[in-house]
């Protein structure tokens, strides 16, 4: 059950709107829009959000918050837990924050913390490619065409909602490694694996060597490096 849902047929961005409602948000409640005009990733990468999709964002006020990156985990590890439970097998999480299905995305975190008063407070922003086209999108696809079945938005809210917050109790209990391990283990890119490395110098081929929760290392010609999600993308 969601206690607390304020669901739009289109505003700017989820994640905005939580901030601006910060004061009157409770623990674990939701915004939801039908379609999003300006929705966006990371480094104010522009995010698709049209119909179809589910756009929404969660917020948090934690007590303590010494590793924000563990919120990004546990809403990856509530979605993929969710979407195999629909016989989605494949699906994973390419590290750190990205869902996806094989080699092609669907959908993506956005973490953000808002600094109030000396307090700070999580807004976990989630986009998911369900039932909108993907056509023109590269190297995305949906639900609907993975399985070729149309998704009711609700329910597929309120069974991720749940296990977010059922995955919360971990974090508010100092059990972050669970979060961690489950992150870890949903995790598409494997040691061993070869990934191509968008470098300004020019694209390389390079090995992964470890996989760390906030870092990957690669190997490159023989030597070890570390690489930021936005310098890996799947051969």
């Amino acid at each position: 059950m969601i206690e607390h849902l304020y669901s739009y047929d289109e505003i700017d961005s989820t994640n905005e709107l939580a901030k601006r409602m910060r004061d009157i948000l409770k623990n674990g409640d939701i915004i939801w829009a039908l379609k999003q005009t300006a929705g966006h990733g990371k480094g104010e990468r522009i995010w698709y959000s049209p119909e179809g999709g589910l756009w929404f964002s969660i917020f948090f006020r934690p007590v303590t918050l010494r590793d924000p990156n563990i919120y990004t985990k546990m809403m990856a590890v509530a979605i993929i837990r969710v979407l195999r439970k629909f016989k989605i097998d494949e699906i994973g999480i390419k590290w750190p924050n990205d869902i996806y299905y094989g080699k092609e995305k669907v959908g993506g975190i956005l973490t953000e913390i808002i600094h109030h008063g000396g307090k700070k407070e999580i807004v976990i922003g989630v986009g998911l490619n369900v039932n909108n086209d993907t056509n023109d999108i590269p190297n995305a696809t949906s639900l609907k065409k993975i399985t070729g079945k149309e998704f009711d938005l609700s329910h597929l809210l309120k069974r991720i909602h749940s296990e977010a917050i059922g995955l919360h109790n971990f974090v508010t209990k100092g059990q972050r490694n669970i979060i961690t391990n489950l992150w870890r283990n949903s995790i598409v890119l494997k040691k061993g694996m070869k990934i191509k490395l968008l470098y300004p110098s020019g694209t390389y081929i390079g090995t992964v060597v470890s996989i760390f929760a906030d870092s990957l290392v690669v190997e490159r010609d023989g030597i070890k490096e570390r690489v930021k999600p936005s310098e890996i993308e799947f051969l």
